[in-house]
């Protein structure tokens, strides 16, 4: 019993610990815990519910921006074909050089392996390969070999795209004519220029969902925009002749010591430019070619060659016929001016036949007196002098044909024998062959037609409506008359075996940039012009060759006309024009001696 009370004393002196708050503490844990978790789950709930029904298309939005590839698809410019279909600008596949700059680990040592493909200094491709950005161009138009090179180097962080290259299969001997384009395909002269939105290809695109890997997801998002590439567009052009043209004027520049020339050969009945080139000088006096297209760019006084067009409209209005005399010296006194021959003579009653043949200035001056002022210049802007031809190219001169109202005393004489007036060989030639198509003139044209991606064929309309200049009765007149000047005239040296050529020479002193006609040292520049066509009875071509300051020879006959003869025997061969058949009419000779000499 003692034993018990002891242990009873002792239990109560102990601190008292309830059971019940050891509990309650725990509880409380717990308690935390439970909401703790329970606030988790509703957050956890919530974010659910926001992804599932408000952020779903974000959501999805991010994952196809992670999955799905965009890759461009290049549409192919359009090629430039000469009139058979060959081409003369066509695209091909070359190669672009680019870096990823964040992913180059060494760029002076990745520039120093490229610089022996790609050209250039290692530093400023380095430069390139380390600023901030995920693409740079180390270098565009690359060929296939150079590109496939690179790929071979395995260099990290460079790559190649594929990119179009334009070529042109004749080089030099037609970018006057068909132009050329930037790095990024757009025109930027020539008719690559003009017809650019004709040319120019849209690009494409696909857009494919990929796993990680490459491969491309079983009936994932696939879309893709089609390329749509651009129209092929022929032009009237040879491309034979183009070349032949070419190297036929690049000789007689250099015969003839000139500073350059052109050339172009048309079909009088269509207007179509079979051949147009134009030769200049460079820098160390190299005879060069297509560098300018000077054939519609430069105007320039064409002297004699003028005289069949004032006669043609002396013709006419009725005042003469060719075998109409008059009394013709060899000099003429008018204001303060004198005009002359070019070699003296007696007083001549001289044909209207023999004034053209013989190129006479003074019997032009008085007929064209007779003519007046107002006919001249009425009918000589009816032969487009003063108005560009229409074709369209960048740059073209329409030339200087004074307002009547600006003529001064001695203008009609002047004007009349090819000076104070500025044309463009272009503009002389269409003038021609306004002749050649029997009074009417037909507009210059280059472009024959178009076929666009899907096949279509169009062809462009004239800008310029043909219209009647001369009646068809004086148009042959002066195609008789403009052959007996090649048959016994000036322009023998411009005849063609087996064909009878129509045309007539031109040597004009070139105005000199200060004024007047003469340098400080009392010389005189010249301009030697042939401009004709054939066969004179039933004309198929037309050419012109003006040759710019010849000094071997400064006469038309003689320093165009042999050019004339050897372009246009290439192409009668080439597009097969046969001879004039036996009873044609032929022209008639007559007695020379005036004032051009034909050599």
């Amino acid at each position: 019993m003692s034993r018990l009370t002891r242990g009873s004393a002792r239990d109560r002196s102990r601190p008292v610990e309830a059971s019940g708050t050891r509990g309650y503490r725990s509880g409380r844990r717990r308690a935390v815990l439970v909401l703790m978790l329970l606030a988790m789950a509703a957050a956890l709930g919530v974010r659910t519910f926001e992804l599932q029904f408000r952020d779903d298309e974000r959501i999805l939005a991010w994952a196809r921006d992670h999955r799905l590839q965009e890759s461009s698809v290049m549409g192919v410019r359009g090629d430039i074909l000469d009139r058979s279909g060959e081409p003369l600008a066509t695209s091909v596949e070359w190669s672009a050089v680019y870096a990823d700059p964040s992913v180059v680990g060494d760029p002076l040592a990745a520039a120093s392996a490229l610089v022996p493909l790609l050209g250039g200094e290692a530093a400023p491709l380095a430069q390139k390969m380390s600023v901030p950005g995920r693409f740079v161009y180390l270098q565009r138009q690359v060929p296939p070999e150079q590109a496939a090179a690179v790929r071979e180097l395995e260099l990290a962080g460079v790559a190649t795209a594929p990119e179009l290259h334009r070529t042109y299969p004749l080089g030099d001997f037609a970018v006057e004519i068909v132009g050329s384009v930037s790095t990024d395909h757009r025109g930027i002269s020539g008719i690559e220029l003009l017809y650019d939105e004709v040319l120019a290809a849209r690009n494409g695109s696909e857009l494919r969902e990929m796993y990680p890997g490459g491969r491309s997801v079983p009936g994932g998002v696939s879309e893709s925009v089609r390329a749509i590439d651009g129209a092929d567009l022929r032009l009237t052009i040879d491309g034979v002749l183009q070349f032949e043209a070419a190297r036929i004027l690049t000789e007689q520049v250099s015969e003839t010591d000139a500073a350059g020339g052109v050339i172009i050969v048309a079909r009088p009945a269509t207007g179509e430019i079979l051949a147009m080139s134009t030769a200049t000088r460079d820098g160390s006096g190299e005879v060069i070619t297509g560098v300018e297209n000077k054939a519609i760019t430069w105007a320039f006084e064409p002297g004699s060659a003028i005289k069949g067009l004032t006669f043609s409209a002396v013709l006419d209005a009725g005042l003469a016929t060719p075998a109409t005399t008059s009394a013709v010296p060899d000099r003429l006194v008018l204001y303060d001016s004198e005009f002359t021959d070019y070699t003296p003579h007696p007083v001549l009653d001289y044909s209207v036949r023999d004034i053209v043949v013989e190129s006479s200035n003074i019997g032009t001056i008085l007929w064209g007196e007779r003519l007046g002022a107002a006919e001249l210049e009425n009918y000589l802007r009816r032969f487009g002098l003063g108005a560009r031809s229409g074709l369209g190219l960048y740059g073209e001169s329409a030339g200087l044909l004074p307002a009547l109202a600006n003529w001064s005393g001695t203008s009609l004489a002047t004007i009349s024998i090819g000076q104070g007036v500025s044309l463009t060989p272009l503009q002389l030639l269409q003038a021609f062959n306004t002749i050649a198509n029997d009074g009417v003139y037909v507009p210059a044209r280059i472009v024959a037609d178009f076929t666009a991606a899907d096949g279509a064929v169009t062809s462009p309309p004239p800008a310029i409506e043909p219209r009647r200049v001369i009646s068809s009765a004086a148009a042959t007149h002066m195609q008789r008359i403009l052959s007996e000047a090649v048959a016994g005239g000036t322009g023998q040296r411009a005849a063609v075996e087996g064909y009878a050529v129509a045309g007539k020479t031109g040597t004009a002193r070139k105005p000199h940039p200060d004024g007047g006609y003469e340098d400080s040292d009392g010389n005189y520049r010249y301009v030697a012009t042939f401009v004709g066509f054939l066969p004179a009875s039933a004309p198929e071509l037309s050419l012109i060759v003006v040759i710019d300051e010849p000094t071997a020879t400064i006469f038309g006959g003689s320093a165009a006309g042999p050019a004339f003869a050897e372009l246009a025997e290439i192409a009668l061969r080439r597009l097969k024009v046969p001879p004039p058949t036996p009873g044609a009419p032929q022209p008639l000779q007559v007695a020379t001696g005036g004032s051009e000499p034909s050599g």
